[in-house]
C-alpha cells in the first residue's frame, strides 16, 4: 500500500471535472526508441521546428538530466534556458520569466514547470524522460493548448521504458475515448515531491 512509501496524511485532495481530461485540441504523439536515440531525436525534432513555431517545453525527470542535455544544447547552439530544483528560487523566477518574455523559446525543465506556472507561448511539449505518473504527464500536457495561445500544440513523448508502456496505453485509451483517466476521475492526489 502506498502507506508503506509515503506519509498519506500530507496528500491533498482536489476535485474538477476537468482536471483529469487530456485537452482534446492538443495532439499526443509517443515514439518508442532506445535510450541512446532519444539525445538525436530530440535534436532532430528541435532543428526541424519553424522559428514561428511558439515555445519547446522539454521534460526531464531529474536536475542531472537537464543539466547534462543543457550542456548537450549548447555544443549544438541550440539556445535554451533551464530550470530545475536545485537553483535557487530567485534564480528560477528570473529564468522563467526570461522565458514568458519570449527571449529564448526552448526550456529545458524537471516538473517544476509542470505546475501553476504560465505558459500560454508554448506550443510544443517534449517528454525526453516518461513522466513516472499518469498526473505527472497530465500536468506537462496541460502547458500546451493553453487560453490565449494561438495553436493548438503537441505533446511528442519518448518511451523507452517497458514499465513506460502501461501507461502509454492508459493514455491512449482516454484520448480516443475523450474521457478522463483511468482511476483518477475527480480525485487529484498530489505529494508534495521535490524534484
Amino acid at each position: 500500500t502506498l502507506a508503506k512509501f509515503t506519509d498519506v496524511d500530507r496528500f491533498v485532495n482536489l476535485s474538477t471535472q476537468s482536471l483529469h481530461r487530456l485537452p482534446p485540441h492538443v495532439q499526443q504523439k509517443f515514439i518508442r526508441l532506445k535510450g541512446r536515440d532519444k539525445l538525436p531525436e530530440l535534436l532532430q525534432l528541435l532543428k526541424e521546428r519553424p522559428s514561428s513555431g511558439g515555445a519547446v517545453l522539454i521534460f526531464c525527470n531529474t536536475a542531472s538530466t537537464v543539466n547534462w542535455l543543457g550542456y548537450i544544447l549548447d555544443d549544438h547552439k541550440i539556445k535554451h534556458l533551464r530550470l530545475q530544483g536545485q537553483m535557487s528560487a530567485a534564480a528560477r523566477a528570473g529564468i522563467f520569466a526570461s522565458f514568458q518574455k519570449g527571449d529564448v523559446s526552448v526550456l529545458v525543465c524537471t516538473d517544476l514547470a509542470s505546475r501553476g506556472l504560465d505558459t500560454s507561448s508554448v506550443q510544443l511539449v517534449v517528454n525526453y524522460d516518461f513522466p513516472d505518473t499518469l498526473q505527472d504527464y497530465l500536468h506537462r500536457a496541460g502547458r500546451v493548448g493553453r487560453v490565449g495561445s494561438k495553436a493548438p500544440g503537441a505533446v511528442v513523448s519518448f518511451v523507452t521504458h517497458r514499465w513506460d508502456v502501461d501507461l502509454v496505453r492508459k493514455i491512449e485509451t482516454a484520448a480516443r475515448k475523450r474521457t478522463g483517466l483511468p482511476g483518477m476521475d475527480s480525485v487529484n492526489t498530489s505529494s508534495a515531491r521535490g524534484d
